[in-house]
């Protein structure tokens, strides 16, 4: 919200726009700072899990995490006695397109007569199908178009 949906400067990145994040020998990808928001796209940013291999936004975001994980005393260590303390750490990206996206309503002949017959139908039920990256998870991307669809004020028939 503070910021919308663009990059801005100390956010991550991957150079290129690659689907893998990790690479295959473990190390990661090509992480680079953004210094021109104007050149890096919001589908390229990406975000840290937390870990003592990796590199922090360089703006706000990289000192909320430093305070939180400062706040819970936790210190990333490749030789911390806390095996929690002990991840390497990745990225993952901000947003994440699905992909092979389908839907179709389901419900024979009973469920009909339940619709609104307005310009504004009221769906009882669907099916979703699609493909998300390795990392993503289909239950955020439910609720995130669960959410957005609600929140337009979708008006229940009685």
């Amino acid at each position: 919200k503070r910021w919308g949906l663009r990059p801005v400067k100390g956010d991550l990145y991957l150079r290129k726009n690659d689907s893998d994040i990790d690479a295959e020998d473990g190390t990661t990808m090509d992480v680079q700072v953004v210094t021109d928001p104007d050149s890096v796209s919001i589908s390229q940013i990406i975000l840290p899990l937390p870990g003592y291999n990796i590199q922090y936004p360089a703006n706000d975001v990289g000192e909320l995490y430093t305070k939180m994980l400062r706040d819970d005393g936790i210190e990333m260590s490749k030789n911390n006695n806390i095996p929690e303390s002990t991840a390497k750490g990745s990225y993952r990206k901000l947003f994440q397109r699905a992909t092979n996206l389908k839907w179709d309503i389901v419900g024979g002949k009973e469920n009909e007569d339940q619709l609104d017959s307005s310009a504004d139908q009221m769906v009882i039920a669907a099916r979703l199908t699609f493909e998300l990256e390795s990392g993503c998870y289909a239950t955020m991307m439910l609720r995130e178009l669960m959410f957005s669809t609600m929140s337009r004020g979708c008006k229940v028939k009685q």
